[in-house]
């Protein structure tokens, strides 16, 4: 097994070496994703290389000092993710009792536009819809799945048959921190979906599958709804979040409140729910008329 929350290197400092190791087996004890612990070690990993000095006597000026000196190329949202790693760090060796206080400051953090999120317009929903029609049954029932669920990615790929209420129009679904949750679907998708789970011989366990009955993966079906987007002539790359993001705008634009909006998603918090508020109203006017007529 691939043991990602391990150290990779040797780092020159036995004591940070040690701590980095608790923390990052504290984050896969947490359940956060094997892609955010990687995130964490590789950035631990180089900063720690550079910086020789013991966790514990670590100064404010050092932080900074390195930063000045290696983060010159760093994006905004780049630097504010690495700062936020070694914040994180810090905080967990606050709460074990390690050191007294972080020496990391709020200062240094850019302050990042925050983006409205990025959904499809009507005519584009139509123009996905129909070039999934061409392809295959399997990429039909994906799409008007991930469309009127808006489940994300991995969720999507980590369901099973068994997970289907096809006569309820719901599904079990297993979102971050294992965080059980029942989507609800369309009659279009239940139709879709017992359709392709009738034509499939030799089924898999796995709800959606490659033609040699394996389970689609995350990176697969990114790849497939890439390539579904460039098939219907989209004029912007297509990425599985953006289905997500029109689910809960098509919801808002309907009527439906950010709390509702919010458990449908899988939002543990309804403040991440509310970059959809921040749509402007004329937006939302001309999307309820899209939608509704």
């Amino acid at each position: 097994m691939n043991k990602y929350w391990e150290l990779t290197k040797d780092l020159p400092n036995e004591s940070n070496q040690d701590i980095i190791g608790e923390f990052l087996l504290s984050l896969k004890v947490s359940n956060r994703s094997q892609v955010t612990v990687t995130a964490y070690r590789r950035f631990l990993e180089h900063f720690f290389v550079d910086v020789k000095e013991p966790y514990t006597t670590l100064t404010s000026n050092t932080i900074l000092d390195w930063f000045k000196k290696n983060g010159g190329h760093f994006s905004e949202a780049t630097l504010r993710l690495r700062l936020s790693i070694l914040s994180s760090f810090y905080k967990f060796c606050v709460k074990e009792g390690y050191v007294d206080c972080s020496p990391m400051k709020s200062r240094w953090f850019p302050r990042l536009p925050k983006p409205l999120p990025k959904y499809l317009e009507k005519e584009e929903i139509a123009k996905i819809r129909n070039y999934s029609e061409i392809t295959t049954l399997r990429n039909q029932a994906l799409v008007e799945f991930m469309l009127t669920t808006g489940c994300r990615v991995r969720e999507v790929s980590n369901l099973n048959r068994e997970d289907v209420d096809l006569e309820n129009r719901t599904a079990r679904v297993v979102g971050k921190g294992k965080k059980i949750r029942y989507v609800h679907f369309t009659d279009r998708c239940a139709l879709l979906l017992e359709r392709y789970l009738a034509a499939s011989h030799n089924p898999p366990n796995a709800l959606f599958a490659t033609s040699s009955s394996k389970r689609l993966d995350v990176r697969p079906i990114q790849l497939l709804i890439k390539k579904l987007g460039t098939g219907a002539e989209l004029s912007t790359t297509l990425h599985p979040h953006r289905l997500r993001h029109t689910f809960a705008t098509e919801l808002l634009a309907k009527g439906a409140d950010l709390s509702f909006i919010g458990d449908e998603l899988g939002h543990s918090d309804v403040g991440t729910t509310q970059i959809y508020a921040r749509l402007p109203k004329r937006e939302i006017i001309s999307l309820y008329r899209k939608y509704m007529g």
